[in-house]
């Protein structure tokens, strides 16, 4: 189980040019915990989906020259069967990751995935990382990709709700005022104005710490 964020911070100190003749003063960046707080603002700001996940979370932050940067939020996934369905024991899941405007350049974000990943080992017990990228907000999974991240294929479509303004609403929005106001899920819906809606399967990425059997049934091989 996921426990306290004791792991100690990770930096890392180089020389940031503008392409001049003139080289800027060092940017230092440090990677560490940050609390619940701190993490829920960033990514209601910062993240797409402008939500804090729920449930057990641990959360990083990197800082530049102390400002805070981007955070990554680590946790249980909501499906109960991923760690069967990818063969192994412990899955941990990146829930949230995001960066402010505008983009630094000289620490990407794949870094970043790959200081945090070992920080969390030493507060939780897992066999494999998943993260999923959301095509429908034009992300295919790169930066996974580059932190040695296999591609394993596509979840399964979901159906949320629309309200009237546009706005994109959890499905279990209208079950949940349903059972507060003794009405259908139907019933729930018409009265909230909300519209049924189909989205697109998200890709599935995968980092595998063991076994090496997981890794060849993730890829057809043997």
């Amino acid at each position: 189980m996921i426990c306290g964020c004791g792991a100690t911070a990770a930096q890392l100190s180089f020389q940031m040019t503008d392409g001049g003749s003139i080289p800027t003063h060092p940017l230092q960046f440090i990677v560490k915990p940050v609390n619940h707080k701190t993490a829920k603002s960033w990514v209601e700001k910062w993240h797409y989906s402008k939500r804090m996940p729920t449930g057990k979370n641990i959360s990083y932050g990197l800082f530049a020259n102390g400002n805070l940067y981007a955070v990554i939020v680590y946790g249980i996934g909501v499906n109960p069967y991923q760690a069967k369905f990818l063969g192994v024991d412990n899955v941990i899941e990146i829930k949230r990751m995001c960066r402010s405007e505008p983009i630094i350049k000289g620490y990407p974000l794949s870094k970043f995935i790959s200081v945090t990943s070992k920080m969390v080992a030493k507060d939780y017990l897992f066999d494999c990382i998943v993260a999923f990228a959301d095509p429908e907000q034009g992300h295919e999974g790169t930066v996974y990709k580059a932190s040695n991240f296999i591609l394993h294929g596509k979840t399964n479509p979901e159906w949320h709700l629309i309200d009237v303004f546009g706005n994109v609403r959890h499905r279990r929005f209208a079950y949940r005022h349903a059972r507060r106001n003794n009405i259908t899920v139907d019933e729930s819906r018409k009265e909230l104005g909300l519209v049924r809606l189909k989205t697109l399967e998200k890709y599935r990425w995968v980092r595998f710490v063991k076994p090496r059997a997981a890794i060849a049934k993730a890829t057809g091989g043997e």
